[in-house]
């Protein structure tokens, strides 16, 4: 059986949730290799397991990827502008296929710079924090760390790292009495019990906000009465440039 047949079959037995899998190059021949989608979301998207990706780099080596594969079950195999953002993270060749028309899609991924206003939420690359971090480096030129996740978005929600590393990654806490400014990262608590979502000031007033909130479109709001109470912890980063 040819790889692409291989990839539709496993792409049908998941309908209507989105498959994923791996390109292997394997003794020359192209091997299509399946791997779980932990998405929450899966009928519209998919987090390849790192596990499985850690399985078959260990197995063949990295080099031996040749690329990523998932599914599109109920739209065009046309790339999403959520795949282009992952895409361009990963540095291999992407296919997407629709498994009802058999309709293939791939490219080579290159720089992709999304908008930082209305890009839906996905785990890997499209979140409340890697919004914060693109947002001073579009901003401020200020290359933020990325801290280590959990495979899944419930396990970060009941310890979430970045309340950890926030000083590692340069800010400071301040009091809730000290007037906002802009580039202030807010704190708060959506879900159970801990800090488990941030979002950034972006005006000069410390009225509007910037943030990504999974299940929703990254957005800019007024940091409403709302949000304030929700809010737990604030931090300024302490080498901004003047």
């Amino acid at each position: 059986m040819l790889w692409k047949e291989k990839a539709i079959e496993h792409a049908l037995k998941e309908t209507p949730k989105e498959s994923c899998g791996l390109l292997v190059n394997i003794k020359g021949k192209l091997v299509y290799k399946e791997c779980r989608n932990l998405a929450n979301y899966k009928t519209d998207q998919f987090i390849l397991d790192p596990e499985d990706y850690a399985d078959v780099e260990d197995e063949y080596g990295n080099d031996a990827i040749q690329g990523i594969v998932h599914s599109h079950p109920h739209t065009s195999p046309i790339a999403s502008p959520a795949d282009r953002v992952c895409a361009a993270r990963t540095n291999k060749h992407w296919y997407i296929v629709n498994p009802h028309t058999k309709e293939w899609y791939d490219f080579v991924p290159k720089e992709y710079k999304q908008s930082l206003i209305g890009r839906p939420w996905t785990w890997d690359h499209t979140n409340c924090w890697q919004l914060v971090r693109e947002y001073y480096n579009a901003e401020l030129g200020i290359e933020l760390m990325d801290f280590p996740k959990p495979k899944l978005p419930e396990e970060f929600c009941k310890n979430p790292t970045f309340i950890k590393c926030y000083e590692e990654a340069g800010f400071k806490e301040i009091s809730k009495d000290v007037p906002l400014q802009k580039y202030d990262l807010l704190f708060m608590n959506l879900t159970g019990e801990v800090l488990n979502h941030c979002a950034v000031i972006c005006d000069d007033f410390g009225n509007e906000l910037l943030h990504h909130m999974q299940g929703r479109l990254s957005c800019r709001e007024t940091y409403t009465s709302w949000f304030r109470k929700i809010t737990g912890r604030i931090v300024r980063y302490e080498n901004l440039p003047s």
